[in-house]
């Protein structure tokens, strides 16, 4: 499965023969977004990171089976950047970026989402969505702040851009390279 910019779509690839590579088929997520960020496969089910169409706005994860076939879509936070699967295959989880627009007149907040894919079928109620503003004083380091113009919230500052699951599926890790 690889991530087609162009055509904002998922290639389905043979490897069968890994120096002749064979497309035997397309994803179009156009539908569901703008942009095609991030791809993740584990257990016959691919999550995709679309990122809506206004970059501020809401983006989806969209599932499909490895033979191509609908699954569900859901809604993270903005700019779903990274998608991975927990180790166990339990959660999927978003890195939400959350990037402002050009002027800074809009900036969502950075989020994290956690999606259970452990029933039948997953929906809305299956994703929590994790932000920074509201955390309980001595979360996050005071020497961190918001550095944005317009003096942002700290979770709007806060880009999420990567995570990183622990073998055992019990705690994550999420870089905020862009902070200043």
């Amino acid at each position: 499965f690889v991530v087609n910019a162009l055509s904002a779509s998922v290639e389905i690839m043979d490897l069968s023969i890994p120096a002749a590579p064979i497309r035997v088929g397309s994803i179009p997520m156009i539908p569901y977004g703008a942009q095609l960020q991030s791809l993740a496969v584990r257990n016959g089910l691919v999550a995709a990171a679309v990122s809506a169409t206004n970059n501020t706005d809401p983006g989806k994860i969209v599932f499909y089976t490895t033979t191509g076939s609908f699954v569900a879509v859901v809604t993270v936070g903005a700019g779903p950047d990274m998608v991975c699967f927990t180790p166990d295959g339990t959660k999927v989880m978003s890195a939400n970026e959350g990037e402002p627009d050009a002027n800074y007149v809009v900036d969502p907040e950075g989020s994290i989402s956690i999606i259970d894919v452990t029933g039948k079928a997953i929906t809305q109620a299956d994703v929590t969505t994790l932000g920074f503003n509201g955390l309980a004083a001595g979360v996050i380091d005071a020497s961190i702040r918001a550095f944005g113009p317009g003096s942002p919230t700290i979770g709007q500052d806060l880009e999420p851009e990567y995570v990183a699951v622990a073998p055992d599926s019990a705690t994550a890790w999420v870089s905020l390279q862009e902070h200043s």
